[in-house]
């Protein structure tokens, strides 16, 4: 069994690929961030600063602020589904792409494939 080479993390920090998807990422994470501070800074200044506007029945017994608190969870589901969606449309090409590249400066990729043919050389069939 050969031991693989090392990724080149210079080259590939420095690659196109690498630049764009870690670029993505970052705009994707500072606006959601933004969005949910956001609204729970609404929600904070409805609380603090018109608590009898907080204190409004709307339906069934339910307030303005309770119904404000549970958008919270809703906002971070809606998020949560967002950021799985662009990861799978926007950020796996470019993951395939970066693992492609770090396959080419010699290292191993994601490791799996050479893991594999470890162990079924050896024929333990054990992971190490």
């Amino acid at each position: 069994m050969t031991r693989p080479q090392e990724v080149d993390w210079e080259v590939l920090r420095a690659s196109a690929p690498f630049r764009e998807l870690a670029a993505a990422r970052r705009r994707f994470v500072r606006t959601a961030a933004t969005v949910l501070l956001g609204w729970f800074a609404v929600f904070l200044a409805v609380i603090g600063a018109a608590p009898g506007l907080a204190a409004t029945v709307v339906v069934a017994g339910m307030t303005v602020g309770f119904l404000l608190g549970l958008s919270q969870f809703v906002l971070a589901w809606i998020l949560t589904w967002l950021y799985l969606r662009a990861a799978n449309t926007r950020f796996a090409p470019l993951e395939r792409e970066v693992e492609s590249l770090a396959a080419a400066t010699g290292g191993p990729g994601d490791g799996a494939e050479d893991a594999a043919a470890a162990r079924s050389a050896d024929g333990s069939g054990a992971q190490r």
